[in-house]
This record gives structure tokens, C-alpha cells and sequence, in this order.
């Protein structure tokens, strides 16, 4: 894009003696003082040359580095932000930040939502799991990094900085801020693309080592329009928005030349695992050189490693092995802080979405844990990179962190057993082990590609492990389903939105917009369109003396289109009319929703978020992150705390605050629901419970709830619990069926209401023990017929066989399968069915051939046959 546009020859760089240039190397355009330069700075263009050489005078740790950054850039206007959790709640489109960027996509670069300043710097921490098996391997790789930036958001109304500027801060912030030489300072040109934005950019390169990038936003995702990048089409948009990007572990390692990032950002940690492992010592000098020859080929190839390093070391093989429980010391650290970060989130870990790469980090941590013979725990090490880190990471939830870890570590170990059961079976039936198998045996069984490597070495089987295998699972996991889009078009009408102006209002008169066939859009109206789990009202409008009901209503932009069960034309006005019964009913579950998720999170833990939600007339769901069963006694609790805050009559308020004052005020909480691309966030508060952004319709109190009561608590999937609850006239009409049912069993039992429920106990128990009686009794009297039965000859082959009743195949194929035998067939003799069993040594498909041959009336021998065994497939 920018060989033909020239839009980065800047002012800056031709008043400051600097010279574009092409690369001999990779042909990219860059920027240097150095007239005797004649590669852009990246690698393998160049190398790394600051190990052991640092361009920075002072040794910076990273808390000095960012707070170095931070007034560099505060003493020039820009406001500093606290930093985001790693989980993105604002976005329904990604799983974790992978840049600082993350934070204002898309509602602060689509202008829709003013920043939270102007201009910005700030660090956000960051977790990209894209590189995961390369962390520890090339020395440089990590899972968690904080992202510098510092950002403008340009508009017509509101310019800032742009090219620039944002250049002339990064050259001065390298040189009087830190010390570096300008002449070993490159600029590349290189395109930028991410998160439905895109624009030029330049990276910035210090003897071989990327520090930071510089983004010139001004491009949004169309599909005409005229710049293409990585197979993506951008137009122009209203917005320039300058986003950078510094690497503050990148520059804090620039500044030690230390043989790895890790040593520089994690020295403490290191010595401590160190001193409580059985690996000895770091080989630095091996390691240097590893890292310098790992960055001279993309992608990294191990091979090329050790055959350039056995030109220097004659023993390079052996000390690269020793290098390999080093790199499990790196791995261990850099995912404690990983997942830090993730349970400051409340990440719960599971086989789905962001739970699933939590979950990854944990196995591999243990796995590190145990190459090294680590005497510590990761709960520890978790703690330890708190406290390097707790000027920008708020207080650890400990005690949920450590009962998920002792959960999932129980979880692995009970998985190791039966994996190694697993592989052995798949090792007896395969003479290779694929892709496929590796994954399922991991997902599945949280087994590692080595172990099964190694287990299949044993059976002098070679298997292939790609050397970006966990790159590939989480691939897997991560990928998204599209957005559905309506296929219709409506025209763009704003229907007001009565129901938000007073939520009780049952009737209403407005002019028809439009019409076409069975739908009409209305100037304005008071029937609520679905969304936010809330059904769409019903009712009816009244035309010309008739009731044209309302099926269904849905939202379209501004638009909101109501489908009827029959047609009324453009330009009239109508009278609608909402059903109230289901409109108050709805209310009152809407607002049981937030109450319910209100006391959730104070009774089960802050790590409780809406995970889904459905509000309906008779009952409703509420979906919620909880990682253990919740019993009777907690169930019980959470009633009553309910029922408490309802006779307190607690207020509900609703509010349209400006984004970023919503968000201040009340955190990343708001977006529970779903996240509103508007300007303002319509702000739904139960005093001192629950505040969340909601579009639905609400009470003015929860004292007109009535009462709550939960029907069922259930795992919908892993550590996704779905709760069951009704509220006022259903929560009533409940109780009334129950009393009902216990009145019909008190009149059958001829006990008292109290005591009904005993006595169905004790009756079913009673049952249950006759019932196990009489199979026992059953299978002992069919044992004795099979023993005394006469055989079939079939071949060579002797097969017993008897007659019973239909209702004892459970029986007979139980001891059929006690006995080894492996297939029942069936065949109806008269009232009574024939069954035929076929030991594994006599299956074959030519004796159930025989057998579903006709006798010599024409008539079937068999009715149907049911077949145990994978080979045999034959059904009737």
C-alpha cells in the first residue's frame, strides 16, 4: 500500500537527517540516519545485536521503564488511563486483549463513543496465545506482555497529532528519553490491518529488535472499497486515529542485553525457581547465541539452530538439551503471569472460549513443572508476579484462584489415568497416530503430544508432533460463527420508543410509516421489540372498527417492525393495544433476572457473569460462570437473601449515562447482557445490588416481584450453570400446583400433607428393592434355562440358545456380556422372542447371513437383530 501512496515521507524525517532507503534483503521501504545502512532492522534482515551490548546507558527494570514511559508522555498532555482486564467484556468479538487498541474497538474508532481522553498513554497488558509453543524455545516469545501506547483520536471537531507528531514522540522518547544512539534507530514501512481498522504504519527497530509500531488509523472494513491489505478492502474514514504500540518488555530487555527477554523482565522468579527445581544453572553463553540464530529464520526451525551452533560448539547437541529444562522455567513463569492476569478476570478454566486457553496454560504449567522436578507450586508463582506487578494489576481473588487450580489439577491427574488407558487402546488398533489423535488425546485427556510420543517409541512407532501444535488446537477453539444479518431492507424510519418513556403504558396511537404485505413501522409505539432475552410484546392495533393482532415485533436499526396477522396500510393512524398480562409478566422475570444475578454474585463469588438468558411468560433462565455444584442449602440461601431484598422494596432506577462515565462508575459489570454500540449506555440500577447496561422493560420497584423461586440448577456444559427460576403470578401459580400434588397424594396415602412427602420416599425405596429382587431372582432362573438349554449348530460352532420374555433383554444381554459373548440376535416365536447369542469366536457375517435366511415357509427367522460388535453391521 504505502510503495505507491509516499504518505509516510515526513517532514520529521527530512529535517532530521534521516534517508528512505529499500531493504537489499526483504525490498521494504525504511528510514535511517545511517547512509551506511542497507537493511531495514528486522529480523532475519539483521540481527539481534543488543545481547550482551545493550544501546540503553541504564540497566531499566520494567516498573522503571513504564513509569520512565509514562512521564515522558504525561509532560507533554497526555492523560494516563488504568489499564483494562485482559478479558475484553466491552467486545463480543474477541477472547482476550491482544493490544492496546482492543480497549477502544470499535465503539471509540467507529466515533461513535468519545474517548476516555485526548490524547492517551497508558500500559495494557496483553495476552496473545498465537506464539504459545514458541515461548521459552527462541528466548523472546512470551503469552503476557504490557502494551505502551501512546494514542490520539483525531476528528473533524477535535485534531490532536498525527504523523508527525506521533513520530517525532517515539525518536525522542528512544533518544533523550533513554539514551539510545538515533543512528541505530529504524523506521519500516509496513501496512497495518486489525479489528475492522487499518492504515499505514512504521515499525521501529533498535539493533535488530522491534520496540514499537506506529499505527496511522484511518480506515475502516468495506467490501468496495478501494485498499486491499491481506485480502481485506478498506475505505477511508472519518476518524485519523494515531495507535501505538511499545513493547515495555521489548525495551526493558533492549536495556539489559540480557541473553533472553526473561531474564530481564522475571530475574527474581528465575533464581527463585532456580533454587527450588533440580536444574542447576542457566548456560548463558549457549543461550546468547540460541536466540541470535533462532531470529535468522522465520518460521523458527530447530534444525537450523543446531546446525549452525554445532559449527561453533562441538557439544551443541548435549548443551541444547540441558538448554531445554531452562526454556520449562521460562514456559512456568511467563504462564503464571498469564494466567494472573486471567484470574484477575474471573477466567473460570473449561473446554470453551477463554476458559479453554486458560485451562491450556494450566496443563502446560504442570507439565513444566514436572520436567523440572519444581518444589513450589503455581499458586505461588502466580502470587510472586503479583507482586512485581500490583501498581497496575488490582488485588488477586485468591482463594477462588486457589480452589479452581485444586480443582483443575485434580481434574488432570484423574485425565493422565485414563489417557494412558486411551493411548495404549489406540496403539493396539493403529500403526500411526495422526494430527487427529494427538488433539483428541489432549482436548480429551490432557495428554501431552510428548507423552504420546514417547509411549508410541515403545512400540517402535515415530509419531510426528507439529512444532505449532498448541498454536493449531487453540485455532480449534477460537474459531467464530458469523453474524447472522437480516436478509430484509426496511427503510430507515426512527420509531420513539414509548415503552422507554413510561414502561406501564398500555395503549397508544401512531401513524403508519410504512407497509408491506404483514409488517408495519409506526412513528412510534409502545411495543417492545425482542432483544436482550426479552420476548417481543403481543397485542393487537385497532383499524376501522377491527383488532389486527401483533405476532411479533422486532428492531431494525431505528426501525420497529411490527408483523401482524393481517394488513394495514402507509399514512393512517392506529390505536395499539399491549397484551398486559405478558407484558407484566416479562417485567417482572426482566427484573428478577438482575436481582437473582445480583445476589449470585454475593453469595457464589464475583467470578458469577451472565453467560446467557432467556425471560418468558411462565419461566425463565438465567446462564452463569460457576466452577462447583450448588447444593439444596445454598439454593436455600440464595431464596431467602432474594426474599429479603423484595420486602425491603428496593428501587429501580434507569439511567443514560455517556460511556466512559458509566463505565467509571460502575465497571466492566454493565456490559452483563450485551454491549450497546451507542453513545450512552441505558443504565439499569437495583439500589445496592445490581447495575447492569440493559434494554429491557423493567419494575419501579422489586417489592412488585412478589416472590422468586428457583424450579432447577443445572450444568448446561462445563462450569455453565443454568438456573430455572419463576417469579410473581407463575412463581404463584406454582406453588399452587405443588400444594395441589401433595393435597392428591396426602388423599392417596392417607397421611397428612407433611408427611405425603415421606412417604412417596419411602414407598419408591420400597419399590426399588422389590424390583431388584425380582431381576435377581429373574437372572438366576434364565442362567439356569441357559445352562440346560439346547445348542444350535451352526458350522462348527455350538451356540446356546433360550426363549424369554420381551421384557428380559436387559437380563439376557447381561449375561450374555458377562459371559464374553458379543451379539444377540433376536427371532419371534410366537408371543415370546428367540434369543440367539454369538460368542466372539463364532461371529461372523456368513452366520448372521444363515440366520436371516427365510425358513422354509417364506416366514423370517429373525424380526430384527442387535448387533454389539464395531465389524458386524448387519440390522434388521
Amino acid at each position: 500500500m504505502e510503495k505507491q501512496t509516499g504518505e509516510l515521507d515526513l517532514k520529521f524525517f527530512k529535517n532530521n537527517g534521516f534517508e528512505k532507503k529499500i531493504c537489499r534483503v526483504c525490498g521494504s521501504y525504511f528510514w535511517t540516519t545511517d547512509s551506511r545502512r542497507e537493511t531495514c532492522g528486522d529480523t532475519p534482515c539483521d540481527e539481534y545485536t543488543f545481547i550482551g551490548n545493550p544501546p540503553v546507558p541504564k540497566k531499566y527494570t520494567l516498573s522503571e521503564m513504564r513509569k520512565a514511559f509514562f512521564d515522558f508522555f504525561e509532560k507533554r498532555g497526555h492523560k494516563l488511563l488504568e489499564p483494562y482486564p485482559v478479558v475484553p467484556r466491552w467486545r463480543e468479538d474477541v477472547l482476550l486483549v491482544n493490544a492496546s487498541i482492543y480497549d477502544f474497538q470499535p465503539h471509540v474508532t467507529s466515533g461513535i463513543v468519545k474517548p476516555p481522553g485526548n490524547p492517551i498513554v497508558m500500559s495494557q497488558p496483553s495476552i496473545r496465545m498465537n506464539d504459545v509453543d514458541l515461548v521459552g524455545v527462541t528466548g523472546r516469545h512470551l503469552t503476557s506482555f504490557e502494551m505502551l501506547c501512546h494514542d490520539a483520536f483525531n476528528s473533524k471537531n477535535d485534531f490532536v497529532y498525527w504523523k508527525e507528531e506521533t513520530v517525532r514522540y517515539s525518536y525522542e522518547f528512544l533518544t533523550d528519553g533513554l539514551g539510545i544512539d538515533g543512528s541505530l534507530i529504524t523506521y519500516k514501512e509496513k501496512p497495518w490491518s486489525g479489528g475492522g481498522n487499518a492504515g499505514n504504519a512504521l515499525e521501529v527497530f533498535v539493533r535488530g529488535l522491534e520496540v514499537a509500531t506506529l499505527v496511522f488509523m484511518d480506515m475502516k472494513e468495506d467490501q468496495e472499497g478501494e485498499v486491499e491489505i491481506e485480502g481485506t478492502r478498506y475505505t477511508k474514514m472519518d476518524m485519523q486515529i494515531v495507535d501505538t504500540g511499545y513493547g515495555l518488555e521489548r525495551l526493558t530487555w533492549l536495556s539489559q542485553g540480557t541473553p533472553t527477554v526473561y531474564q530481564a523482565i522475571y530475574p527474581e522468579i528465575i533464581d527463585y525457581v532456580l533454587e527450588n527445581s533440580y536444574v542447576e544453572s542457566i548456560d548463558n553463553e549457549f543461550l546468547s547465541d540460541v536466540v541470535r540464530v533462532s531470529v535468522m529464520r522465520e518460521p523458527y526451525d530447530e534444525a537450523f539452530v543446531l546446525s549452525t551452533l554445532g559449527e561453533k560448539y562441538p557439544n551443541a547437541l548435549e548443551r541444547f538439551e540441558k538448554a531445554k529444562k531452562v526454556r520449562d522455567i521460562f514456559v512456568l513463569i511467563d504462564h503464571a503471569r498469564s494466567l494472573m492476569h486471567m484470574f484477575e478476570a474471573f477466567v473460570i478454566p473449561s473446554n470453551v472460549k477463554v476458559g479453554y486457553l486458560a485451562r491450556l496454560l494450566i496443563r502446560r504449567s504442570i507439565r513444566a513443572q514436572k520436567n523440572i522436578g519444581f518444589k513450589g507450586s503455581l499458586i505461588n508463582l502466580i502470587e510472586r508476579n503479583y507482586n512485581e506487578l500490583k501498581d497496575i494489576v488490582k488485588p488477586l481473588p485468591i482463594e477462588f484462584i486457589k480452589d479452581v487450580l485444586s480443582i483443575e489439577m485434580q481434574k488432570y491427574s484423574e485425565l493422565e489415568k485414563r489417557g494412558q488407558q486411551v493411548i495404549e487402546k489406540i496403539l493396539k488398533t493403529k500403526k500411526s497416530i495422526d494430527i487427529d489423535d494427538l488433539v483428541l488425546l489432549y482436548d480429551s485427556h490432557g495428554i501431552s503430544p510428548d507423552v504420546v510420543a514417547a509411549m508410541a517409541a515403545e512400540k517402535g512407532l515415530k509419531v510426528m508432533i507439529p512444532p505449532n501444535f498448541h498454536a493449531m488446537v487453540i485455532s480449534r477453539h477460537e474459531k467464530k460463527s458469523a453474524l447472522k444479518k437480516s436478509a430484509k431492507v426496511y427503510p430507515n424510519i426512527e420509531t420513539r420508543t414509548l415503552y422507554y418513556d413510561d414502561s406501564t403504558m398500555r395503549e397508544f396511537t401512531g401513524l403508519v410509516m410504512y407497509s408491506k404485505g404483514n409488517e408495519v413501522i409506526l412513528d412510534k409505539t409502545a411495543f417492545y421489540p425482542e432483544g436482550g432475552g426479552q420476548p417481543a410484546d403481543h397485542g393487537y392495533f385497532e383499524f376501522k372498527g377491527k383488532k389486527i393482532n401483533v405476532l411479533d415485533v422486532q428492531k431494525h436499526g431505528n426501525a420497529i417492525v411490527h408483523k401482524l396477522d393481517g394488513e394495514i396500510p402507509e399514512g393512517v393512524r392506529v390505536k395499539g393495544v399491549i397484551d398486559w398480562e405478558r407484558r407484566s409478566r416479562l417485567m417482572v422475570h426482566h427484573t428478577a433476572t438482575h436481582l437473582l444475578l445480583g445476589v449470585l454474585r454475593d453469595i457464589l463469588g464475583d467470578h458469577v457473569w451472565q453467560s446467557g438468558v432467556q425471560k418468558d411468560v411462565s419461566e425463565s433462565h438465567l446462564d452463569i460462570t460457576h466452577y462447583k455444584r450448588i447444593d439444596e442449602d445454598t439454593i436455600k440461601k440464595i431464596e431467602h437473601r432474594i426474599f429479603e431484598l423484595i420486602t425491603e422494596g428496593r428501587p429501580v432506577s434507569v439511567k443514560n449515562l455517556d460511556w466512559y462515565m458509566a463505565i467509571g462508575k460502575y465497571g466492566f459489570r454493565l456490559f452483563e447482557g450485551g454491549v450497546p454500540l451507542s453513545p450512552k449506555v441505558r443504565v439499569v440500577e437495583i439500589e445496592g445490588v445490581d447495575a447492569e447496561g440493559c434494554g429491557g422493560t423493567h419494575l419501579k420497584n422489586i417489592s412488585s416481584i412478589g416472590v422468586l423461586k428457583i424450579k432447577k440448577i443445572e450444568a448446561i456444559q462445563e462450569n455453565i450453570y443454568r438456573i430455572t427460576f419463576v417469579a410473581g403470578v407463575p412463581a404463584l401459580e406454582l406453588f399452587e400446583d405443588s400444594y395441589d400434588l401433595a393435597y392428591r397424594v396426602s388423599n392417596i396415602s392417607k397421611k397428612n400433607i407433611d408427611q405425603a412427602g415421606d412417604f412417596v420416599e419411602n414407598t419408591v425405596r420400597e419399590l426399588s428393592k422389590i424390583k431388584r429382587d425380582l431381576d435377581s431372582a429373574r437372572t438366576k432362573l434364565i442362567e439356569e434355562e441357559i445352562r440346560k438349554s439346547n445348542s444350535i449348530k451352526l458350522g462348527e460352532k455350538e451356540i446356546p440358545a433360550i426363549e424369554a420374555e420381551t421384557s428380559d433383554i436387559d437380563i439376557v444381554s447381561r449375561i450374555a456380556h458377562s459371559k464374553g459373548i458379543e451379539v444377540i440376535i433376536e427371532s419371534r416365536v410366537g408371543t415370546k422372542f428367540r434369543y440367539t447369542a454369538i460368542s466372539p469366536s463364532g461371529k461372523s457375517k456368513q452366520i448372521l447371513h444363515d440366520l436371516l435366511h427365510t425358513d422354509a415357509e417364506g416366514n423370517d427367522k429373525l424380526s430384527y437383530v442387535i448387533v454389539d460388535h464395531k465389524e458386524l453391521s448387519i440390522t434388521r
